[in-house]
């Protein structure tokens, strides 16, 4: 039987440490270039990147580096082809594989030199060694770290293990970040502000007391929850910010959401049309269709028959009131950018 990896002692004090530094230095965005040299310093890496993607709309979203000095400017249809085809640990993300992958996992050295990923892609920048590590996200905002060596020195299952420990605090680092941001834009708003916008603000008190609510927060009280009495948070709110806190809050009404989250002294409401209650498997197919595939393409990469794949378009035209492909793509996305902006 094959051991499992352990942190030693001094590997789970970096960890901690580096968590900690990481959320002191939060701000509206998470992954700063300081971050990355510091989670090189964790795994002995000489470069480290952050990325985020719209993989089927094939946009950058973001892209963060350890150094600059290293980046090249590369072709944009030669970056998705890597990412969407020829990337082995891209194409295991798209089956929805978030944990720690090596290069190594994939492909032999040998195999690795021959392969045209190796000599379009990995042997400009002189990388032998990759290590990656992705919070989960949907395909239209992928969210990936990138760690490179050259040489012959491998990662081992030690720094594995770092990456797969410090997923959950990238991903709560993440939405630490994004609260940050709409907690700033609805400050900023307040002057101007109006009753039936969908965001808004909580500074809160001494326990559950509310110091100063804006008008669109003192909405989505009185909506979402039962008639408060004191200048006090409802109990659902309170009792989630005493057991927990970290996560959103998320309560529904009808068609609509309110999510809660916390930031420091303040809680930022946004109110959302409810998510589109699609399955997994219908959102891979209806991306797939966003990119252009025709259904017996989606059956081949799928592994589905061409009739189960017609099957499932059928029930996404149903959900999203369509009728045709074009126009359950621009549903789908239209919805997603609603919640997302």
């Amino acid at each position: 039987m094959k051991a499992l990896p352990a942190l030693s002692a001094r590997d789970a004090e970096q960890l901690l440490n580096f968590v900690a530094e990481a959320e002191r230095l939060g701000g509206d965005q998470p992954f700063t270039a300081e971050l990355l040299v510091e989670l090189g310093h964790l795994v002995d890496a000489d470069w480290v990147a952050y990325s985020e993607l719209d993989r089927v709309r094939r946009q950058a979203l973001l892209f963060v580096a350890s150094s600059e000095e290293d980046c090249v400017e590369v072709e944009e249809e030669l970056v998705w082809r890597v990412c969407l085809e020829e990337h082995p640990m891209c194409v295991r993300h798209q089956d929805g594989h978030f944990g720690a992958m090596k290069l190594s996992d994939f492909l032999t050295r040998s195999e690795l030199h021959r392969s045209w990923v190796y000599n379009n892609w990995f042997r400009t920048g002189g990388v032998e060694h990759e290590l990656v590590v992705a919070i989960p996200s949907p395909l239209w905002h992928t969210k990936t770290f990138i760690v490179d060596r050259p040489g012959r020195r491998d990662f081992t299952e030690r720094d594995r293990l770092v990456l797969d420990l410090l997923q959950p605090h990238l991903a709560r680092l993440w939405q630490a970040a994004r609260t940050r941001r709409l907690l700033s834009a609805a400050l900023a708003e307040l002057d101007r502000v109006d009753e039936r916008d969908r965001r808004g603000v909580i500074l809160r008190g001494p326990g559950d007391e509310i110091e100063f609510a804006s008008p669109p927060a003192e909405r989505l009280l009185r909506e979402y929850f039962s008639a408060t009495t004191g200048g006090r948070l409802p109990s659902a709110l309170a009792d989630w910010l005493e057991s927990d806190g970290a996560t959103p809050f998320v309560r529904r009404r009808g068609a609509r959401q309110l999510r809660v989250a916390r930031s420091d002294g303040a809680l930022v409401l946004e109110e959302r049309d409810d998510e589109i209650q699609l399955t997994a498997r219908e959102r891979e197919v209806l991306s797939w269709v966003a990119r252009g595939e025709t259904n017996a393409d989606i059956a081949r990469r799928l592994w589905l028959a061409p009739s189960t794949v017609r099957k499932h378009l059928e029930n996404v035209y149903a959900k999203l009131g369509v009728n045709t492909r074009t126009a359950a793509v621009a549903r789908f996305f239209g919805l997603i950018d609603a919640q997302a902006s």
